[in-house]
Order: structure tokens, then sequence, then C-alpha cells
């Protein structure tokens, strides 16, 4: 069967499909557990234990369908191939970053492409730059405003717009292609909000509901026992050696018939003082339950949910108006949960929109309105973030791959192509490697910087405030005492 050539994709054809009328560039791809078809995998839980399970429409037929990666870890996950990327040299682009001692935090920074917030994050708000300025404006007492100096990029970010991203691009244009909200700025929630660029997520079509097993056998064979705590706060199970309880008077307590009373070995407050709570004993063998009470459809109920679905109850609206009702079992505490999901395949569906960073505007900063010049800076850093953005979907492919968490391990079906979309019926496919992503991204950022955009490849590099740190610390250590209770 003959099978169609897909050239690479070209700085030149990338351009074109920014500057012209392409609403986006997807890539559609078919993945399947690394252990085969019928292996099991595990979607993420939720709040009770729950998947995230709901139907969807494939190929005109509605089918189960499971989440295996949500927009927000395949964003997380794009940010780190991006940061891997930087590391490595062979991509520079410009990054914030806040640097603390290793000994409170492993690795010793915090870059925008890690914070939750970006750019926006109240880790880079709280911290300050070389010059000992304050990043951004600090929450006041009572709303008071904050009317110290602050740092240039920090006031710089803050009059990014959509209407005038090159503060932001020229600062952390990944913010651009992730999404931002300034929400701990100034104008708190009213702060200025960037879209996501780029969406992705993983599901799990025809997803079969599996069960899952704990237990475990104590090769040592300990039983029920009481454990006590001694003298020096260590456990025993010896009650001659075992710390009496006592009264305020230092008085030895003692029950009805008259025997001491023993002070239960806890490490944490709801312990009642037995071998399973320091990890010794015998763990009886049960199926995962439901942890609680959740909305979400009851995925071991799937032939119920599919019913309803298909069938549905007539009921009336406030105006009498007839329509279909379909409820489904939703997931109740105690009950048998779903262990993980077997599949026909998984699907990533990645989409870059164009015409959201057409949206954006890069004016040059000071200087009046000039279309024809403003108009080549639009083009041009709109096309550094198509590529940046390209990049971190190949490089996420190569470096990590799609290793989501224990137990669910996917490989591609196939080498699935990129697809430049005019409208559903003109598409162009082209492939794209991490070199081709490379020199195309490097050639944007040339013709960025040539349109007159400063383009800093060392990253900004803040301290955080000793109040920030012992923040830190003080709740360390208030959590570590609270578990210890």
């Amino acid at each position: 069967m003959a099978t169609s050539t897909v050239n690479s994709l070209t700085y030149d054809l990338l351009r074109k499909a920014v500057v012209g009328d392409a609403a986006a560039i997807r890539l559609v791809m078919r993945l399947e557990p690394a252990g085969g078809p019928q292996d099991k995998v595990f979607p993420p839980t939720y709040a009770g234990a729950v998947y995230a399970s709901e139907r969807r429409r494939v190929n005109g037929t509605e089918v189960d369908a499971v989440l295996l990666d949500s927009v927000q870890s395949q964003a997380n996950r794009l940010e780190l191939a991006l940061l891997e990327a930087y590391d490595s040299n062979e991509f520079k682009f410009p990054l914030i970053s806040v640097s603390f001692d290793p000994t409170l935090l492993p690795g010793g920074r915090i870059t925008a492409l890690e914070a939750p917030h970006r750019i926006a994050d109240a880790i880079f708000r709280d911290s300050v730059t070389a010059q000992g300025l304050p990043f951004r404006a600090q929450p006041k007492a009572g709303g008071a405003k904050d009317k110290s100096k602050t740092s240039k990029e920090g006031e710089r970010f803050a009059t990014a717009s959509v209407r005038n991203a090159s503060p932001l691009f020229e600062l952390c244009p990944t913010a651009l292609i992730f999404g931002v909200w300034d929400s701990t700025g100034a104008a708190g929630g009213l702060g200025n909000k960037f879209a996501r660029s780029i969406v992705s997520e993983i599901v799990a079509i025809n997803a079969v509901p599996g069960i899952r097993t704990s237990s475990r056998i104590d090769p040592l064979g300990i039983e029920k026992c009481d454990l006590y705590e001694d003298e020096k706060g260590d456990w025993t199970s010896n009650p001659s050696l075992a710390k009496r309880q006592k009264d305020d008077k230092g008085v030895v307590l003692k029950d009805k018939d008259g025997n001491e009373l023993l002070v239960p070995f806890r490490r944490k407050k709801a312990d009642k003082g037995k071998p399973s709570e320091i990890n010794h004993g015998n763990v009886t063998p049960d199926l995962a339950r439901y942890q609680d009470n959740a909305a979400t459809p009851d995925l071991m109920r799937r032939e119920e949910i599919s019913f309803n679905y298909a069938v549905g109850m007539r009921d009336r609206d406030v105006s009498g108006r007839s329509f279909i009702k379909t409820e489904a079992p939703t997931v109740r505490k105690g009950e048998i949960a779903s262990g993980g999901v077997t599949m026909s395949h998984a699907i990533q569906t990645t989409v870059l929109s164009l015409a959201g960073l057409r949206r954006l505007r890069f004016p040059e900063e000071g200087k009046p309105a000039d279309f024809e010049k403003d108009q080549a800076r639009n083009n041009a850093a709109r096309t550094v973030l198509a590529a940046l953005a390209l990049a971190a979907v190949v490089y996420q492919k190569k470096q990590q791959g799609y290793d989501l968490r224990s137990r669910c391990v996917l490989v591609p079906a196939d080498n699935a192509p990129f697809e430049i979309i005019t409208t559903s019926t003109d598409t162009t496919k082209f492939s794209l490697t991490t070199d081709e992503a490379k020199a195309i991204f490097d050639e944007a950022v040339k013709a960025a910087v040539a349109a007159g955009f400063a383009w800093e490849t060392k990253p900004l590099e803040l301290t955080p405030k000793p109040a920030l740190v012992e923040l830190v610390k003080r709740s360390r250590d208030l959590v570590e005492v609270e578990e210890n209770q």
C-alpha cells in the first residue's frame, strides 16, 4: 500500500502558518501500555480515590473514557522537558529562578518552569534581586499598598497585557505558552490573564475497570499485640518496661480492677498502639475501596452508566417541557473501587492555538505605534512562541516518554505526524525531530532579535526573603509536629 510522504517542518513553513490563516497545529497520537494491549494501567486518583471517568464520543460512538494525564499535568511535563533542554544548553531563553539553600530545598532552586503560577507565583514575589529589591510589590496588612521600590523586571511584568506582551516575552516567554494569571500582584484577582496557547491531555478509550488488592504477610509472624511507650519514648511490647499514665499530681492511674494504666505507643494522634502502626504485622487481604462519597460516576458500575446514557429517563423541567435525564450511579464510601483499567488504546491530543498566539501584541515599549514595525514584531514573537511550544512536545517525547506514574507506562503505537489545521479538510502534515525543532527555534529567535527584542539567556536569579525562608522552616516543623501527634 502506498504511503504519503510527510515533509519535515521548516522555519519558513512555521512562520507562514503563524502569519497566515491557519487555526492551530495539532498532534493526535495513539498510545498503548508498554506491557501490551492487554496490560492494566493506573490512572491518577482524585479526592475519595476516584478516577476522572466520563463518556466521550469517538468516531460517532459513545465510549467509556478515563483521564490518564490532565491538561495541567501535561503542561507541567512539557515545562520540565523544556527545563531539561535549557539545563543541557540545547535551548536558551529568558528564565527566572530563585536560589535556596540545598539543605532547605533539594536541588537548591525553583524556576518559572516549576512554580505553580509561573512568573506570577508568590515564590518570586517574595524574593529579591541581586540589588536587594523585591521582585514584586509585597502584600501589606489591612490591604495597604506597598510603596517601597521594586525591581524593574517586576514593574515591567506588572504592565504586561494581551495588547502589550513584550515585557513578558522578554522576561518569561514560556508563560505566554502555558498561561499565567497575575493574581498575586497589586490588582489581585483583577490581574492580567494570559490563556494557554498549548493544550495536551491523554485519555484511555474504551476503558474497562479492574480491581486492586492489598495484603501483606509478615515474615516474622507478628500478630495482634499491644505496644507501649517506654521511658525513652521508644516502643516496647513488655508491660513492665512501659511508661505509666499519671494524673496532674504524678499519681499513677489505675483501671477499675486496680491495674496500672500504661501509655500506648503513638506516632500519630489516631494510633492505638498496634504493630501495624510501626509497619509490622500482617495486612488482611482485601479489595481497594472508595475512601469517601463522590458525585463522580462509579466506573465499577459501568453497565448501569452505559444504560442510563443510552436510554435515559424521561423528566420535565419547570416549564413542563420533556427532556431526557441521564443519571449515573455515583461513588459511595466503602464500595469496591476501581483498581486500574484496561483499554483498547489511549489518545494523546495536543493542540497549539495559532489563533490564540495572534491575539497577543508586542509593541515596542515607550515608542509610538508603527503599524509596519509592530506587525513585524508581532509575527517574530509569535513564531518564537510557536517554535518553543513545538519543541516542548518533541522533547517531552524524547526525554521523558510516557512514564506517567507507577503502573502507567505508555508507548506510541505509531509515528503520528503533526498537522497544520486551516480548516477540518485543509491540513498540512509534517514531521519534527528535536534537532529540527532546535534549528527552527534558533532561527526564530534570530529574527526576533533583529526585530528589536531583547533575548537574555542568562537566568534572572533571585534570592528568597528571610521571611519566606522562615515561613518554609516553620511550616515544615509544624507539619512534622502534627504528624507525630
